[in-house]
């Protein structure tokens, strides 16, 4: 009996668009491109886990927790789109994080999550899926959300041991989507005479979220002023034109190689 696969729809996640879905890479683009850096959103989601792990940690009044558990169900969603699209298959043990000894000093020495000897997101993206379903993992993240809201708790047991692995888990997947970022998509294994064809393209320029449409703005705002001052100094210096034998330092060479037969100046023959 065959099974159809579901059509991955917007209406089915929480905050990621038609538009993602269809390339998953406008999100990373936008979100490791111009919102952040790697080193920060790692230590966001550290330090996120900690706090919902002990209500004791949390800051109820700070409104950028509930921003922060929304990054990371979106990240985790568009994770799941790119799992589905690429055709990832489950695994059996999905916390066998290291195969060998060069793995785990890799992670240590350099903080690679390598496997294998080798840096693969799909792996990863693999595990994290193995582990539960994108309905645990909402499930998983609400409840952290609810924590920040609560500086007591007698509920202590509510994560229990798993909370490790849930962490290690966001942890790996957050570096596996930069490193897909990094590399323009991520790299699949496959038979040598299998011919790779992508299919639904994104034609055209990535839209950019409201924060980097601002960068972009003020870095461009940046080069024109440089502009306008290097101008400015031209002018000063030359009297509105560009210095062509400093520009062009090979022409005047020229020009001296050619005056060298009146007399002005000669070349050593080359020994």
């Amino acid at each position: 009996m065959k099974f159809k696969q579901k059509k991955l729809k917007a209406e089915n996640f929480r905050y990621v668009i038609k538009r993602v879905i269809k390339n998953p890479m406008i999100y990373l683009t936008d979100f490791f491109g111009y919102q952040t850096q790697i080193d920060h959103w790692m230590r966001t989601i550290s330090l996120t886990l900690n706090a919902g792990a002990c209500p004791e940690m949390a800051c109820p009044d700070v409104l950028e927790n509930g921003f922060h558990c929304k990054e990371l169900i979106e990240q985790v969603e568009v994770a799941y789109v790119i799992y589905k699209q690429c055709g990832l298959k489950k695994q059996r043990n999905p916390l066998a994080f290291f195969r060998t000894r060069d793995d785990y000093f890799a992670y240590r020495s350099r903080g690679e999550y390598a496997f294998d000897g080798q840096i693969n997101p799909a792996d990863t993206l693999s595990k994290f899926f193995s582990f539960q379903s994108l309905k645990k993992w909402y499930g998983t993240l609400d409840d952290i959300m609810l924590s920040l809201t609560q500086a007591k708790t007698t509920n202590y047991d509510r994560f229990g041991d798993k909370i490790a692995i849930i962490q290690e888990l966001l942890l790996r997947l957050a570096q596996a989507m930069y490193v897909i970022y990094r590399n323009g998509g991520l790299p699949l294994q496959v038979p040598s005479y299998v011919i790779a064809q992508p299919s639904d393209t994104f034609e055209g320029k990535m839209p950019l979220s409201k924060l980097g449409e601002l960068i972009h703005s003020i870095a461009d705002k940046r080069h024109a002023e440089a502009a306008a001052e290097l101008e400015s100094v031209f002018e000063k210096a030359y009297g509105g034109t560009e210095p062509e034998d400093i520009a062009n330092p090979d022409d005047r060479g020229d020009e001296q190689k050619d005056h060298s037969e009146d007399g002005v100046m000669t070349e050593e023959a080359p020994e």
